[in-house]
């Protein structure tokens, strides 16, 4: 083959890519399995079982994947690689000729310039837009569109190098890859929340830079001083499913590319459900993770795992049974929906209808253990709610956000704030008191109290199903905004407006941030869940 610089050279490149496949859980535990990292379970291989007169290039810059096992990594139409000539000077590649579009297991690379008759020629991959041999960047942010999708590979920062054997402008090589690569697959174990929330993004931070634009010239990702380097990568999805309870990547097999290198990773998983327009950050760590060189790591995370489901609390006053037993799928699932057919209980002949006991009574079944009207009054005045929105927690297959903090139990006694016996403006005793009671006191707190962890406990707005009272019954009022909750105390009336007997119960209500101590009918379909007081 002629060494003229003008002559155009065809470099074929019958690769074999060195990207293999590491496999660890990382949502339990905060060190990484050592053991299990520096075990392959997998080799990706691209073919390079090619006839020795073949000059048709294998595939490699993105990636099919099967979890825990093998990659096949394809060349993409733009790709481009650096070969060096005989005079060491690196050459850019006109545009990869894919032999086969269909698979695009085979391209053709040729070269305009540069002389090639040495053997042991080096080629450098630097990414689908590299323009330079020394030089990689790996993009702090990156997009995938599609779940189970790689085709980003070569924009994020994947890059290679190989040794060319042959001569006279027919050559082989293959193709080693200097990168690393993580690979996320949420899942949501509950299934009435899975099908209806989203994944829309997944930032990792490390402790120490994991992208930027890196040094290449001698075949490993070094930095370069002066250059600017992020300990921060995020990779925006495209509204990915997270309805699956097992790691699945065809439902939201996530790739990112990083630096090699050993990291204490942040990882924070952006979920939102459409429905509701809530927004939460599921945010996980892992110690000591490493990430090694053309090794695709699997990361699984349980997503809703620390995330309370509050869908069978609701109960009429000291019913037997929570609000829509046997009709779950009949319950209002988002904000003034109304019930999808009226199987809400319509009498005292149903489990689900509220104790039916004459004052001053108290309650003997599912209200017998939360607090009564008096202790309320002291959680009311006393509790230092704080109003806090980085609450998640989901109601009935939906994402919802918001709640109060309130002072526990034991913290209210260690104070002196705490009667069974009379209420805290200690004129009357409510469980006997026989008239309309209705108070209010202020809270002005937002965010996390100090001490919140102990002095403290959540109370989450997942306020209440309406009562027939207020015109239409079982419409589920401002998820999110308010909070409810019934005491064990029966009351003489509900108020002078309704004019039946009812209930006390405890409210919060983000408007105007007051705590009220309020008598309703017992048909409200109100929170009754003791398990939160402490």
């Amino acid at each position: 083959m002629s060494k003229s610089m003008k002559q155009l050279t065809q470099f074929a490149a019958c690769a074999v890519a060195a990207l293999s496949v590491v496999a660890c859980s990382s949502e339990d535990t905060a060190q990484q399995d050592n053991a299990k990292q520096n075990t392959t379970k997998g080799v990706a291989t691209f073919d390079g079982s090619q006839p020795s007169n073949d000059t048709r290039a294998l595939t490699r810059t993105t990636a099919t994947y099967t979890l825990g096992g093998d990659a096949k990594v394809f060349w993409t139409s733009s790709d481009k690689i650096f070969v060096q000539d005989d005079a060491n000077t690196f050459h850019q590649s006109n545009a990869a000729n894919l032999y086969n579009p269909s698979n695009k297991a085979k391209a053709i690379f040729s070269l305009a310039s540069g002389s090639f008759t040495l053997n042991n020629r080096e080629v450098r991959y630097t990414g689908e837009n590299g323009t330079d041999a020394n030089t990689v960047t790996i993009a702090s942010t990156q997009t995938q569109t599609t779940a189970n999708d790689f085709s980003h590979l070569g924009t994020s920062g994947d890059c290679g190098t190989a040794t060319a054997t042959g001569s006279n402008g027919n050559y082989t090589f293959t193709l080693n890859h200097k990168a690393s690569y993580l690979c996320f697959v949420p899942r949501c174990m509950n299934t009435d929340l899975g099908p209806n929330i989203k994944l829309t993004k997944i930032k990792v931070t490390a402790d120490q830079p994991i992208a930027g634009k890196y040094d290449f010239s001698t075949g490993s990702l070094a930095q370069k001083a002066g250059e600017i380097y992020l300990n921060t990568v995020t990779l925006n999805t495209s509204d990915f499913s997270l309805n699956t309870t097992t790691s699945s990547l065809a439902t939201n097999g996530a790739y990112m590319v990083v630096a090699p290198g050993t990291y204490n990773f942040t990882i924070t998983y952006t979920i939102k459900d459409p429905a509701t327009n809530v927004e939460c950050d599921i945010v996980k760590t892992i110690a000591s993770y490493n990430c090694q060189v053309g090794k695709i790591n699997d990361i699984t995370a349980w997503i809703d795992k620390d995330m309370k489901d509050y869908s069978k609390q609701y109960y009429m006053w000291d019913a037997v049974d929570y609000y829509w037993k046997g009709h779950e799928e009949d319950a209002p699932r988002v904000k003034g929906a109304m019930p999808a057919a009226l199987t809400y209980a319509q009498n005292s002949s149903d489990s689900r209808w509220y104790n039916t006991v004459s004052f001053p009574a108290q309650a003997t079944r599912t209200s017998n253990a939360l607090p009564n009207a008096n202790e309320i009054t002291w959680y009311a005045k006393y509790g230092d709610m704080h109003w806090d929105i980085s609450m998640f927690w989901s109601l009935n297959g939906h994402l919802y956000r918001g709640g109060v903090w309130v002072k526990t139990k034991a913290k209210l006694i260690s104070e002196g704030h705490y009667s069974t016996s009379i209420n805290a403006n200690g004129d009357a005793d409510l469980r006997t008191y026989n008239n309309f009671y209705n108070i209010a006191y202020p809270h002005n707190g937002n965010g996390r109290p100090a001490n919140y962890e102990t002095d403290y406990f959540f109370w989450p707005a997942t306020s209440y199903y309406t009562s027939a009272s207020q015109g239409t019954k079982g419409i589920l009022f401002a998820p999110g905004e308010h909070c409810y909750m019934w005491t064990s105390t029966a009351a003489p009336i509900t108020s002078p407006l309704y004019g039946r007997p009812g209930a006390y119960y405890l409210d919060f209500q983000t408007g105007d941030h007051l705590s009220h101590v309020q008598v309703g009918p017992r048909d409200f379909g109100f929170p009754n869940d003791p398990s939160i007081f402490r």
